[in-house]
């Protein structure tokens, strides 16, 4: 009741668990996605209908990080919005979720959902091509890109 928006990236049940707080964004891999409901995830229709349901059990916005194959943002508006991956070489994947959301959340504050899942992207990317935590410089690259 005071306006306070948070953020759920968990997995399994400890995620589905939380829905009912109305998280303001989950984040949920598609392979994590198609757990939930028993499914695979092959196409973006898949994605669309898993993510809908997910805001009827109370996400408002469903952040879905899909690989090679880019990310899909339901927004609380069932808005789509899709971005495809940036070109470079992997280095080391570990954090680059994390980093996808950290953009996310830094865009989101312009209060613009393409632009959030654009600068998500790109941090995920920089990560995925760093041999550590992504860069401002590499960051600007990638946006370039996208």
């Amino acid at each position: 009741g005071r306006g306070i928006r948070f953020i759920a990236d968990a997995t399994g049940k400890l995620l589905l668990n939380m829905l009912k707080y109305r998280p303001f964004l989950i984040k949920p891999n598609n392979f994590e996605l198609g757990d939930f409901f028993g499914a695979e995830i092959i196409t973006d229709d898949d994605t669309i209908k898993y993510a809908l349901e997910l805001q009827k059990m109370g996400a408002q916005n469903v952040l879905v990080s899909m690989a090679e194959k880019g990310a899909l943002l339901l927004d609380d508006n069932e808005h789509i919005h899709r971005c495809g991956v940036c070109k470079g070489e992997l280095k080391n994947s570990v954090g680059a979720g994390d980093s996808m959301l950290a953009g996310f959340i830094a865009g989101i504050e312009c209060g613009d959902y393409g632009y959030a899942l654009k600068l998500g992207t790109a941090c995920g990317g920089a990560t995925a091509f760093s041999n550590g935590l992504a860069k401002r410089s590499l960051i600007d690259e990638l946006m370039k890109q996208l």
